[in-house]
């Protein structure tokens, strides 16, 4: 669906998906993790669902109600809780586009979910390097202040995380499709890779050869890495 096409649901219309992205970006932003949507903004979560590809999987018997819930990555996302008690996540984003993340989007995220806690570690590390009097260090691209929870650990270019999953595979000889991975369980945020051989050797590996800078999380990560500062960062080594 191109963006500029309109978004239609039962409860309303918007122009373009960046309008239907916006308006569900910020009914997210209303509630914490935990919380319980409202019955008004459930209306229209219900609406939305229905657009989604496995609608009758995240479904089941039947949606009892909506709540947020803490992503893995720092995020926050909604969540179905089933009138049997089951739930499951799903992604607003993915029903306004109607289009399922691709193959390697789903290798990419598993294997990202693979080294996760070593980018905390990482993070956490340079801040108890790094930080002001403040508590605060500096982002890598705009240099504004900031907090541990505030922080993304971003793969400094050219060893972009994209090309270190390239790279690893490329050198086991595997391609995207020979990697094993779950994929639409129930309250699976992203994929996960299920050889944990597979997973520890690419987690050697992306210690290696990644270099890391941290950057404030609200940023966009790809435009962040066009526009980088290049002089004058902290950098991890």
């Amino acid at each position: 669906m191109a963006r500029g096409k309109p978004v239609e649901i039962a409860t309303r219309s918007f122009d373009n998906q960046s309008k239907a992205t916006e308006f569900f970006r910020e009914m997210l932003g209303r509630y914490k993790a935990g919380d319980r949507v409202s019955d008004d903004d459930a209306l229209d979560l219900s609406a939305l669902l229905e657009r989604h590809d496995e609608y009758p999987q995240k479904v089941g018997k039947g949606v009892d109600h909506f709540e947020v819930m803490a992503t893995e990555h720092g995020t926050n996302c909604f969540r179905i809780v089933r009138i049997d008690g089951t739930g499951t996540d799903f992604s607003y984003r993915h029903c306004i586009t109607q289009r399922p993340p691709s193959r390697k989007q789903e290798v990419s995220a598993a294997f990202r979910r693979v080294i996760q806690f070593d980018l905390y570690a990482a993070r956490d590390k340079f801040f108890s390097d790094h930080r002001g009097e403040d508590g605060k260090v500096s982002c890598a691209v705009t240099r504004e202040r900031i907090v541990r929870d505030e922080a993304h650990m971003d793969h400094r270019p050219p060893m972009t995380f994209e090309v270190i999953v390239t790279t690893f595979l490329e050198g086991r000889g595997m391609n995207l499709d020979q990697v094993p991975i779950t994929s639409g369980l129930d309250e699976q945020v992203s994929p996960e890779v299920t050889d944990g051989d597979l997973a520890e050797a690419f987690r050697g590996y992306h210690s290696r050869v990644a270099k890391l800078d941290i950057v404030k999380s609200a940023i966009n990560l790809a435009q962040s890495s066009r526009n980088r500062i290049k002089d004058g960062r902290v950098k991890l080594t």
